[in-house]
């Protein structure tokens, strides 16, 4: 245990200098605040931490005090955490298909006391009749196409849309969101508000345009940022520009009804 008591922008800090020497993807736990947060990979913990709580990534307006919010990728509950700090009586469904971090992004929450988040062990995806999933244990699992991965529960998001309206969607799916959002169709009628980590990894890259016309499709206006080009990705082609190093890149959509 890391006996570290500030709050969560703090201990970046102070984790900065040696958070590249910690060993991935082993368990641990941190105190902050006085309190007791679980995390599954230091690393992924720190640049989580530093996204919602320093950069203020997922930060949005709503005129409703309880706004209705899906943490779709939950991880170990850093977002859903955050939600909670800007509106105390959000209504948040967090989904993570990895049971290991499903179990964990629970307890977090409960613990720094929003444990009226309800956590699902599921993926978001375009059925409910179960998928693949590389499970990592840190921010990386991902469905699979293939079947080395572990076969988890999944719900699909069109139909927990089509339920009643919903704030905020935050999609954080590692290379999902292309399918899923595909899926949804007019069923993002009933989102005001989009939050979407977009993956050009593979041969994703000719469907981000895909992506983007779907959401002006339903209406949305939107903004990119966050972009980081994913030099730690292999490539086979460099892109014929000095800036771009990698023709693999993330980026976020930031996307609200007009």
């Amino acid at each position: 245990m890391a006996m570290l008591t500030q709050p969560f922008i703090e201990i970046t800090k102070q984790l900065a200098p040696s958070v590249a020497n910690w060993p991935r993807r082993q368990p641990g736990m941190l105190m902050i605040d006085g309190k007791a947060l679980r995390y599954s990979d230091l690393h992924s913990f720190y640049h989580q931490t530093r996204q919602i709580f320093g950069d203020r990534l997922y930060d949005f307006h709503s005129d409703k005090p309880a706004p209705v919010i899906l943490d779709c990728g939950a991880h170990i509950g850093l977002a859903s955490l955050y939600f909670k700090e800007r509106y105390p009586a959000a209504r948040i469904r967090a989904f993570e298909a990895d049971a290991e971090l499903a179990d964990t992004c629970r307890a977090n929450l409960s613990t720094f006391g929003a444990g009226d988040v309800v956590v699902e062990d599921a993926a978001v995806w375009t059925h409910d009749r179960g998928v693949s999933f590389d499970s990592s244990h840190d921010d990386s699992g991902h469905i699979s196409n293939a079947d080395r991965g572990t076969h988890v529960r999944s719900v699909q998001l069109r139909s927990i849309l089509e339920e009643g309206p919903v704030d905020l969607l935050k999609l954080d799916v590692e290379g999902a969101e292309f399918e899923i959002l595909k899926d949804c169709g007019e069923a993002l009628c009933n989102v005001s508000h989009i939050i979407a980590e977009v993956h050009a990894m593979d041969d994703h890259q000719a469907n981000v345009g895909e992506l983007l016309s779907a959401l002006e499709t339903q209406g949305f206006r939107y903004v990119l940022g966050d972009l980081h080009q994913a030099t730690w990705v292999p490539s086979t082609a460099a892109p014929p520009f000095r800036y771009c190093r990698t023709e693999r890149f993330i980026l976020t959509v930031f996307a609200w009804r007009t």
